[in-house]
């Protein structure tokens, strides 16, 4: 069951990013083959395997043994996709590299995991990403729950995220793969998988143009942007979020507070394209925050929604799993724990109309299907179905797709650039009053860029019937409004699915197309808040910082690429097209698969962070030395010898913390001891000896890094960094594209477009004239070639 069903994935990766790339397409129906390191002693089922290894087959086998590697060869021979995380050319030295197997395999994809990628400066370093945050200063980015120094981020938003861009470039080489007949290298790190959650805030644009103020590097907020979010504590000692996004939400949350006399009305065009004035700003950032402890939060949950106002609860993780929301969508799963009894944990989160997911077994033991799937590799390959015609020459994985993008604000128009970056043709069909985001110039960017634009009036009929000719031409619509407008505007699955039965129709609400809170209006970072991230962020014991790293308008973006594509992949095996759904709350909920509830109801977590906010354990976490701080990844036993000899530990220590489940008993003592001998180095000095003996390690930027990676040459060269010359806002430098396909790799197409500046040319695609377009523009029915932002 689900799109991917008859899919083949070999998973022969180590950590956490290539466990949840194959964790989504396992979910959605492929059959997934975790490759595991044969262990002396049995393993725990620990609450991160339950969190990403279900739904899998797991087999023991050793690629350093001959015959091992001789079973692994014959599973690849029946797999669709492989996934390794090897390490930079050792892979080859072991005869399972790209060039090894696309020549015996030339059908399979090939997904190399690695930190930084195959080129550049830094493509020789470990693969942790603790080290990936602290080289590039994001431990410096998000706030502190109460000291100085680097955070260690308690959210892993960049193994998610390269979970995710891993999982969307595997799929676009396979739909690529329908018209070439060949596999081809696809190439993720996890720089990749936080440029991915970066651009929103980050780009390079002479004047400093940012919907964030920025000093030093450092985002300060909104400043007189006309827009408050952010988490407040009430009287009842509970945090609520509110975001006042929307046309008069900023006014009517005056109103709430009393202020709405003096506040200045916006009638036409976006709201925060007006800056607040001397007063305004004064209330907005000083006075409303401190009057939220006069009430408690449900109180002002309550005035909030009555205002149509968007405002969540913070909860701790795993709290929203009880959710009315999140129960009535079915995205709950109770799995068992040997030593805890039954938990409650999300549930894979999208939904197909004509390919129906099936829930998901337990991860499996070490070793489960042994038996069975060294049974599988030495038996007999199956006959691949014949291709369909002659091999095409294709130079992007999506050319020849058009998505039609009916989205606004930031996740779905950031899923379809996604899209447009892999080659397909993006239009995005936008209001005459534009969208709102169009005053946030990073974001509106970082959504919007390489598409174009048309603008309809969908409330006139003629709008809409041109809508529906855009609509026999497309293969996709993405669009987030809200339940029931969709139909008011003819927009609706039903109706165009009847003009264009092939169609994969993706809708990504806020909390559903139906249920107790498929109304409210949804926006980031609240549903981070909602879903635990703010509390998984801050620490144990600590109230919930402002933000984190990582946020759902990123996820549901990469999910909703992803979901496209799987219906793109249905499509391409029974010619079918199909209504998908992708909530903003189910993208969030996937990305707290490892928060649980325990059998009474208690938040646990397979990585709890520190109150310190230092790390996840001893041998993973950041360690203040002499001058400054240092960040290590020691995983594993032999990695625990070396850093036991670089820091030259006694004999008794190594003895008594030598074997892993010894240290994860003692685990505060030990660390209490690496912190000692860390203390009597300078930062320097640990690198060295730390290095030395080979512990990955880094010593954290006390500044963003992304500011300087857009002067690097290496990552302009790559098309990590891409320059715009001709943008809405002059010269910029932005992220790029972060899709390494060996053989379709992804496409700069230019920056976001002016407001209509493709009417005429879609209008004159469809066949109409210049005069027809001129009838059309005069009745206010379409918006023509605007030069404004």
């Amino acid at each position: 069951m689900g799109p991917l069903a008859g899919m083949t994935v070999i998973d022969a990766s180590w950590g956490m990013p290539g466990s949840v790339a194959s964790l989504l397409l396992a979910d959605n129906g492929a059959t997934v083959v975790k490759v595991e390191r044969p262990a002396a002693r049995p393993r725990p089922q620990t609450l991160a395997r339950l969190a990403w290894e279900r739904g899998k087959k797991s087999v023991e086998l050793n690629v350093h043994d001959g015959a091992d590697r001789e079973l692994l060869l014959g599973l690849l021979g029946k797999a669709d996709v492989f996934i390794e995380s090897f390490g930079l050319g050792r892979a080859a030295g072991l005869g399972l590299g790209y060039e090894d197997l696309h020549g015996r395999f030339p059908r399979l994809v090939y997904c190399s995991l690695t930190a930084y990628g195959r080129n550049g400066p830094w493509r020789e370093e470990p693969g942790y990403d603790c080290l990936v945050a602290a080289k590039l200063g994001v431990t410096s980015e998000q706030p502190s729950a109460g000291r100085s120094g680097p955070i260690f981020l308690g959210h892993p938003h960049i193994s998610y995220g390269t979970g995710f861009i891993a999982a969307i470039s595997v799929l676009a080489a396979i739909r690529a793969r329908h018209l070439t007949q060949r596999g081809q290298l696809v190439d993720v790190s996890l720089l990749d998988g936080l440029l991915a959650q970066s651009p929103m805030n980050w780009w390079h644009q002479a004047q400093n143009i940012s919907y964030v103020e920025v000093s030093g590097g450092q985002r300060l907020g909104f400043g007189r942007k006309r827009l408050i979010t952010a988490a407040f504590e009430c009287a009842d000692g509970e945090w609520l979020q509110i975001h006042t996004g929307g046309q008069g939400g900023f006014k009517r949350t005056m109103d709430i507070f009393g202020f709405g006399d003096i506040t200045q009305t916006v009638s036409e065009g976006s709201e925060m394209a007006l800056p607040l004035n001397d007063e305004e700003l004064v209330i907005a950032r000083e006075y409303i925050p401190q009057a939220f402890k006069f009430k408690p939060r449900q109180e002002w949950i309550d005035l909030f929604r009555a205002q149509d106002l968007a405002a969540l609860p913070v909860l701790r993780p795993g709290e929203v799993l009880e959710d009315e929301q999140v129960t009535y969508a079915k995205c709950v799963l109770k799995v068992q724990h040997p030593a805890y009894g039954e938990l409650r944990q999300a549930a894979p989160p999208l939904k197909f109309e004509k390919s129906p997911l099936a829930e998901p077994q337990p991860a499996p033991r070490v070793g489960q299907h042994n038996a069975e799937i060294r049974a599988l590799a030495n038996g007999a390959s199956p006959a691949r179905p014949a291709a369909a015609g002659s091999p095409q020459r294709l130079q992007y994985a999506l050319q020849g797709i058009r998505v039609l993008d009916f989205a606004s604000f930031f996740a779905t128009p950031y899923g379809a650039k996604i899209l447009s970056d892999l080659g397909a043709d993006v239009i995005q069909i936008e209001t005459p009053g534009g969208d709102q985001m169009r005053p946030l110039p990073n974001p509106f960017e970082a959504a919007q860029r390489g598409k174009r634009n048309i603008v309809l009036n969908l409330k006139t009929a003629e709008a809409r019937a041109i809508a529906h000719e855009l609509v026999r031409s497309a293969d996709v619509i993405m669009h987030n409004q809200r339940p029931g407008k969709a139909e008011k505007l003819a927009l609706d699955y039903q109706t165009l699915s009847e003009i264009n039965p092939k169609l994969v129709y993706c809708y990504l609400p806020g909390y559903g197309s139906s249920g107790p809170k498929a109304h409210l209006k949804a926006f980031a970072p609240l549903i981070s808040g909602f879903t635990g991230l703010l509390y998984e962020g801050a620490g144990t014991g600590n109230a919930p910082v402002r933000s984190v790293e990582g946020n759902e308008d990123y996820y549901n973006g990469l999910l909703g690429a992803a979901a496209v594509l799987m219906g793109l992949e249905h499509r391409a095996k029974t010619g079918e097209g199909q209504y998908i759904e992708s909530p903003q709350l189910h993208s969030s909920l996937f990305v707290t698969s490892h928060h649980f509830l325990g059998p009474n109801g208690e938040s646990m977590s397979a990585m709890p962070l520190d109150q310190e906010q230092m790390g996840w354990g001893p041998l993973y976490r950041l360690y203040r030395t002499s001058d400054d701080w240092i960040c290590i990844a020691c995983m594993g036993d032999k990695a625990f010898a070396r850093l036991a000899k670089a820091l030259r530990l006694p004999a008794e220590i190594v003895l008594k913390w030598g074997v892993e489940n010894q240290r994860a008993a003692n685990a505060d003592e030990l660390a209490v001891e690496i912190a000692r001998c860390l203390a009597a180095l300078t930062s320097a000095q640990a690198e060295k000896v730390l290095r030395e003996h080979g512990v990955p390690c880094e010593v954290p930027r006390a500044e963003p890094g992304a500011p300087k990676l857009f002067w690097a040459d290496w990552a302009l060269a790559s098309g990590l960094v891409v320059e715009q010359p001709q943008s809405m806002w002059g010269p910029i430098r932005e992220i790029g594209l972060y899709m390494h396909l060996s053989d379709t790799p992804g496409q700069h197409k230019g920056p976001a477009p002016r407001l209509g500046q493709h009417t005429s040319e879609l209008l004159h695609e469809l066949g109409y004239s210049d005069e027809r377009i001129a009838q059309l523009a005069a009745k206010r029915a379409v918006y023509c070639d605007g030069a404004g932002t």
